[in-house]
């Protein structure tokens, strides 16, 4: 049971410590594991269809292809927003979206991981108060990046306070 805590914790830690010191837009980041979630929904079964024509293992194939379509987007992501979070207001801003990202990425990843792991998962203390705030987390989450996202607005130069166009040379 400690051992299923632990790697509880570090699959919603990981992610947020990763999406923090690398100063990477998490809003962006919890959008793409939506995006993975439509993947996996749309396109999973496919997938897995086709990589069972070269393994031998089916149920790990299905597990691992969801799982890796869930997570693609949101690694593209990660890569790509690098050092894209700059000042200290919005590296303090992100630290929401960040955490929104880790246990919104452990709700939808739970129903791809083989039996034994979500059995041990789902038999935790922990997953049981997760599960009964789920839909407040997905919600929450939500609404702060969205926020975030908001708040990331470029200011446009080139206006005056009246918003008409300034001189131009």
């Amino acid at each position: 049971m400690t051992t299923t805590l632990v790697l509880i914790a570090a699959m919603v830690g990981v992610p947020i410590i990763v999406l923090l010191a690398l100063r990477i837009n998490a809003a962006i980041v919890f959008l793409s594991l939506c995006l993975g979630s439509v993947l996996v929904q749309f396109v999973g079964n496919d997938t897995s269809s086709f990589l069972n024509l070269f393994s031998t293992s089916k149920v790990i194939m299905h597990y691992g292809a969801s799982i890796f379509l869930l997570l693609l987007p949101a690694i593209f992501t990660m890569i790509v927003m690098i050092g894209t979070v700059r000042g200290k207001f919005r590296i303090f801003l992100n630290v929401l979206p960040a955490i929104s990202a880790g246990i919104v990425g452990l709700l939808l990843a739970e129903p791809y991981f083989t039996p034994g792991l979500r059995g041990a998962v789902t038999a935790t203390t922990a997953w049981h108060g997760i599960q009964k705030v789920n839909v407040l987390i997905v919600t929450a989450s939500t609404v702060v990046s969205l926020l975030f996202l908001w708040l990331q607005r470029p200011k446009h130069p080139g206006h005056d306070e009246s918003g008409k166009h300034g001189k131009h040379h």
